[in-house]
């Protein structure tokens, strides 16, 4: 009997172990296929003032045109890890500006705030790794108050988006009427490389706790050329990990502002863009980010689309308030992956 019994229990065991491991799968396909998408959402309304009272029932939110049901909801304020770009390649006037401002940019972040600081012009250093100690952020910050101007003559190189002088036909200069033969050239460009800050910071941030709001504050006039990274392939790197833009653009009049890639990358990734010219806009508007990112609405809903193929695909995503006309700022969309 006992041997009997013994025929019996591999068949058993087999069958056991085979339903444990189909329960196994099939939860982990649930599991895989069940990704919660977490939109931080900042609303306002007339004049730019922040909009605080509105509730989950008021959000209309759609991914590539179909509406999704929203699931969680909070309005709860979060530390941030924030890394902070500075752009020393400034011209003189624009540097200086900026380097009076930087003890009201120390002082726009909380106690609860972690803290990283980089410069670049030519070539990213970072200069602080992340910190929530305030001394050590004020100490960093004021030995780029050291930084001087380039040596070459700035003051008259165009900055900003639109650097070629005079007009141009198919990227060639053109010569104005009567002057046959003048050869019109175009002044040299300064290296700044935007794009690869940007991109270094948000790789840095990719590993900072989860619980953290991520974002990048950069502060620059928007010159960007010279870079390893494109626009495209930073966006993305900031769109997969989370990470949002606020920018404080320098000394670029309307409308080059809304051409600027700095107002491109605010808009991608849900941050603000921030055009300013005076020292105490520029320290205003560090308060005004942080506010900002600080407190967010967010949204998490599952989405109602499938990967057919091996994707990723992008999703794009709408954020509506219902019955108003008021302002949302978010991220623009995000890679689903199968």
């Amino acid at each position: 009997m006992r041997h009997g019994g013994r025929k019996t229990a591999k068949p058993f065991l087999a069958t056991a172990l085979f339903i444990a491991a189909a329960a196994y799968a099939q939860e982990f396909k649930i599991r895989a296929k069940v990704d919660l998408v977490v939109v931080p959402v900042t609303v306002k309304g007339a004049g730019g003032t922040l909009v605080t009272s509105l509730r989950k029932e008021d959000f209309v939110v759609l991914e590539n045109g179909r509406q999704q049901t929203v699931t969680n909801f909070t309005t709860d304020p979060v530390p941030l890890s924030a890394a902070v770009v500075v752009d020393t390649g400034l011209p003189t006037e624009s540097l200086s500006k900026v380097q009076q401002t930087f003890p009201a940019l120390a002082g726009a972040f909380s106690q609860f705030d972690e803290v990283a600081l980089y410069r670049y012009d030519k070539f990213v250093a970072k200069v602080l790794d992340f910190s929530t100690d305030a001394e050590r952020v004020k100490t960093s910050m004021n030995t780029l108050r050291e930084v001087k101007p380039r040596t070459v003559n700035d003051s008259n190189l165009p900055r900003g988006p639109f650097s070629t002088p005079g007009p141009v036909i198919n990227g060639a200069p053109v010569v104005p009427p009567g002057q046959v033969g003048v050869v019109i050239t175009s002044a040299p460009k300064i290296t700044n490389v935007l794009n690869d800050a940007i991109f270094e910071a948000a790789s840095d941030l990719a590993k900072r706790e989860r619980n953290r709001r991520k974002i990048v504050l950069v502060i620059s006039d928007g010159q960007n050329n010279g870079n390893d990274h494109s626009f495209d392939e930073t966006t993305k790197s900031l769109l997969q990990t989370g990470v949002q833009v606020y920018a404080v653009g320098l000394d670029q009049p309307f409308p080059y502002n809304k051409t600027s890639v700095l107002d491109d990358y605010a808009k991608t990734t849900g941050g603000d863009a921030y055009f300013v010219n005076s020292i105490q806009s520029i320290e205003r508007s560090y308060a005004s980010a942080t506010e900002e990112a600080r407190n967010q609405y967010v949204l998490g809903y599952v989405s109602n689309n499938e990967v057919l193929g091996p994707g990723p695909v992008f999703r794009g995503i709408q954020v509506r308030i219902a019955g108003n006309n008021l302002k949302t700022l978010h991220r623009k969309g995000y890679y689903q992956y199968p």
